[in-house]
């Protein structure tokens, strides 16, 4: 991490006029190399190799819309979380192993919408909010509220430049006009329960998702990528609704601390394209596809002392 920690030191000194949420932070993108990028089958084995310096727990979330803040509760809500990328893919992976007191994925009324998910169900109401603005740009990218702009301008620019995805378990909705673009070959998301509507549980997903610097929801074919390049700062955040009774949200939990993360790219965090790094021992990543029931049992534990 020495390597990163120097190219993450000078990137922060050349652009502090431009960085997003939390101010002064720069979080990292672990790098996956070619062969080695993760399976999108909802095992999180393959992101066993990642070091706890690219971590994201639900201790580095803020609640945003209920008044809770920074009174985190793992009793409640547990998060292990990590981001990364791949040139070779030109994808950016986002790892989610989630512990919740009462767990609601799903959504029956939703027909398992070209998606796939094993054993959720309920009312959809604990999900996760991606958003993605791979060249760093900023920007307004939905919920426009200007008066000036038509509804078919507003159509064209939602999601143009940077994008939102809204996920649930039983299918991949994204907040545009279409989720095409949320779908192989551009995207993907995999989802397992290990627990009954409203009961306590684990949530493990994966997804992937290619970063657009010109996304045109009518044609997504022919929509323009962003190149993902070692050394770049990209925006991200996610964000953990969490509801403990199926009903409205209990918590809305930001990486970026900040509730308009979710339309304006302004509002994201930073995060670095890292080099390969030289600590992660690559050659010992387990790439099964047996999703393992355990994986919180001893880390919930440890949260909770």
């Amino acid at each position: 991490m020495k390597k990163i920690a120097l190219i993450a030191g000078a990137i922060l000194v050349a652009t502090t006029c431009w960085a997003h949420l939390p101010e002064g932070l720069l979080r990292a993108a672990v790098q996956f190399p070619a062969g080695n990028e993760p399976i999108i089958d909802s095992n999180l084995a393959d992101w066993d190799v990642v070091t706890d310096a690219y971590l994201i727990t639900h201790e580095d979330l803020t609640e945003t819309v209920t008044g809770l803040g920074t009174e985190r509760d793992a009793a409640d809500l547990a998060l292990r979380g990590f981001v990364g990328w791949s040139p070779n893919t030109n994808k950016v992976y986002i790892m989610e192993d989630r512990y919740d007191d009462a767990v609601w994925v799903g959504d029956h009324t939703w027909d398992n919408v070209d998606g796939r998910g094993s054993g959720c169900s309920g009312n959809a109401r604990d999900f996760l909010e991606i958003q993605i603005d791979g060249d760093h740009s900023g920007g307004q990218f939905n919920s426009w509220k200007d008066e000036n702009l038509t509804q078919e301008e507003k159509d064209i620019l939602h999601g143009q430049q940077a994008q939102g995805y809204g996920l649930r378990p039983n299918g991949r909705y994204a907040w545009h006009k279409t989720y095409e673009h949320a779908l192989p070959p551009f995207g993907d998301a995999a989802f397992t329960c290990t627990n009954g509507p409203g009961e306590p549980g684990n949530f493990y997903a994966e997804y992937m998702y290619t970063p657009w610097n010109d996304l045109r929801w009518t044609d997504v074919p022919n929509s323009v990528q962003h190149t993902l390049t070692e050394g770049e700062i990209m925006g991200f955040n996610f964000t953990v609704l969490d509801s403990d009774t199926g009903g409205g949200y209990d918590g809305y939990w930001t990486l970026s601390g900040d509730t308009n993360s979710c339309h304006h790219a302004d509002f994201l965090s930073d995060f670095l394209l890292t080099p390969i790094d030289p600590d992660i021992d690559w050659s010992s990543q387990n790439r099964g596809t047996a999703v393992e029931d355990n994986t919180w049992g001893q880390i919930k534990a440890t949260f909770a002392e």
